[in-house]
């Protein structure tokens, strides 16, 4: 395939510098929005409950506003107590990622052919819960503020998810356009690309992590994705061939 970077429209791009912050209404928004919520066979309301113990009460809580309540009072007292260890972590994060951003960035630019990263606030907000959202449209994400993979895993995993969306997108409108980023195949392609190419030699010593773990339910897809990138070596070939791999497969992901 013959790539133009003519065709691209520079005026929406920029090169991100992730700055972290604390929000807290955001981390109670989003401990009520994952206590329920289960995919890729992963039950995210252990990245809540494992972590915060007390809130197990919430288990037999179906009332949703005895449940905010509950919430909102835990995550008051928690971000009283730890304000401070909680900015000082958000500057920890910040110099850690300077000292792998340009790498990373380079890296990226030589997989996606010179496109670059579409403008955004590009913040990570620290959280005290491990569910770990990305927001694709504002280009924001929450980071656990104890992840066991490390601020540069993490950043790199959602980095590689604002641009990988926007490519395909604009790579293949007519595929990718009217695909939800959320669910379905499009999500399980750009959780499996993530795995792919973080589990490449060059992004391993940006992020320091000796594998990528993927979605449990992606686990059996990744042998024959990475292969297609193994031979190909090329995005726009590898999303052709992986899409329709998935697609052939789809009744046995979770869309």
């Amino acid at each position: 395939m013959v790539y133009s970077i003519m065709a691209w429209d520079f005026s929406l791009f920029m090169r991100p510098h992730i700055k972290f912050k604390l929000n807290k209404s955001l981390d109670i928004k989003m401990a009520e929005a994952f206590l329920d919520f289960k995919c890729g066979g992963v039950d995210f309301s252990r990245g809540i409950m494992n972590v915060h113990p007390k809130l197990k009460i919430l288990k037999s809580v179906k009332n949703k506003r005895k449940r905010k309540k509950i919430i909102k009072a835990h995550f008051d007292n928690f971000y009283k107590k730890h304000g401070g260890y909680l900015k000082n972590k958000a500057a920890e994060f910040n110099t850690e990622w300077k000292t792998v951003e340009s790498k990373f960035l380079s890296e990226t630019n030589k997989i996606f052919k010179g496109y670059h990263f579409h403008k955004g606030k590009y913040i990570g907000y620290l959280s005290i819960i491990d569910c770990n959202p990305r927001f694709i449209k504002d280009k924001t994400f929450q980071i656990f503020y104890f992840h066991p993979s490390g601020a540069r895993y993490v950043v790199a995993h959602e980095l590689l998810h604002f641009i990988f969306y926007d490519y395909a997108i604009n790579k293949f409108p007519k595929i990718f356009k009217k695909l939800d980023t959320e669910n379905g195949i499009f999500w399980d392609l750009a959780e499996i690309f993530n795995t792919t190419i973080l589990s490449v030699s060059e992004f391993k010593k940006i992020h320091g992590q000796k594998n990528a773990p993927p979605y449990p339910e992606h686990k059996k897809y990744i042998p024959q994705i990475t292969a297609f990138w193994k031979k190909t070596q090329d995005i726009d070939e590898w999303l052709l061939k992986s899409y329709e791999y998935l697609m052939t497969n789809k009744n046995t992901l979770s869309l």
